[in-house]
């Protein structure tokens, strides 16, 4: 039943962490890095491929035992949600996906904990 329920609540509690988190770490380097060009390069383009990381990252390590099948449902929403925005009109945001990407490979390979 705890496992069951970690299952359940790792890929939202990872998706949110994923939208929260990115906004802090700007915050936080645009108090101390006074140059605009460097900000605007790590919001443009760093902290998207940071927030696809996050996304598949937190999945697998809120639940490690799953963490190919977890991961990979969670890259795949993350794709989804890339394509149905941008047939709304928005930019196709690649980093995003090449973020999750990076993380799914990076932590099938890596061994984390288990709860």
């Amino acid at each position: 039943m705890k496992k069951t329920l970690l299952y359940i609540i790792a890929i939202p509690l990872a998706l949110i962490a994923s939208s929260i988190l990115p906004n802090y770490f700007l915050k936080i380097l645009d108090y101390f890095i006074p140059f605009d060009v460097i900000i605007d390069f790590f919001d443009k383009y760093l902290m998207n491929v940071f927030s696809g990381y996050i996304a598949v990252a937190f999945t697998v390590l809120i639940a490690p035992a799953k963490k190919i099948l977890l991961g990979s449902i969670t890259l795949l929403l993350n794709i989804i949600a890339i394509i149905y925005v941008y047939t709304q009109g928005a930019e196709f945001n690649y980093l995003f996906a090449i973020g999750g990407v990076l993380a799914l490979i990076i932590m099938i390979i890596s061994k984390p904990f288990e709860i």
